[in-house]
């Protein structure tokens, strides 16, 4: 599922390796915490949030096939 992620936000940003994902898994499923520069987090979010809303519909709809609760946060790293 993280492959899933990094796919989503490499063409949104200029060096993915400056992305970092961190994955904690609960007992309600899986949180990612995306830590993007401050520089590219407005590429990622888009206008009035509607990339960052797309990227967490699509996970959901990868969540639920794999059956689990999956959780996407964005911060400025």
């Amino acid at each position: 599922m993280e492959d899933l992620l990094t796919t989503l936000i490499a063409p949104l940003v200029t060096d993915i390796k400056k992305i970092d994902i961190e994955k904690i898994q609960e007992e309600r499923g899986i949180r990612f915490i995306v830590h993007i520069p401050k520089d590219e987090i407005a590429k990622v979010i888009g206008k009035e949030g509607k990339m960052v809303k797309a990227i967490k519909n699509l996970m959901k709809v990868r969540a639920i096939k794999d059956n689990v609760f999956v959780n996407v946060e964005v911060v400025e790293a």
